[in-house]
């Protein structure tokens, strides 16, 4: 089942390939290391709790970045009189979401 969904993820990555270029301006935070809280001592916990804070504030940036694209996008296709490409409205929210 995990391969059949992947499979479908990755279709859809690859079938939106020009709107993903698109949004390509906003970088995505990278993931902390996760800690095992029964086996760390307390600098580790202490530099995980840090990191966590740090990607949760990145994540914030990122996901204004990416709204403030999107906007960016419609407005200008607004302007030049042509119509909105929906595509990119999909895999902005995508992004959003898997962040």
């Amino acid at each position: 089942m995990s391969k059949k969904i992947t499979g479908i993820v990755l279709a859809v990555l690859l079938g939106a390939t020009p709107a993903l270029a698109q949004n390509a301006v906003c970088v995505e935070p990278t993931l902390p290391a996760i800690v095992d809280g029964k086996t760390a001592g307390h600098d580790q916990m202490l530099a995980a709790i840090n990191q966590t804070k740090d990607f949760v504030a990145k994540s914030d940036v990122y996901q204004q970045c990416i709204a403030d694209d999107l906007e960016a996008k419609k407005a200008a296709a607004a302007k030049a009189g042509t119509p909105f490409d929906e595509q990119v409205h999909t895999v902005a929210m995508a992004k959003v979401a898997a962040n």
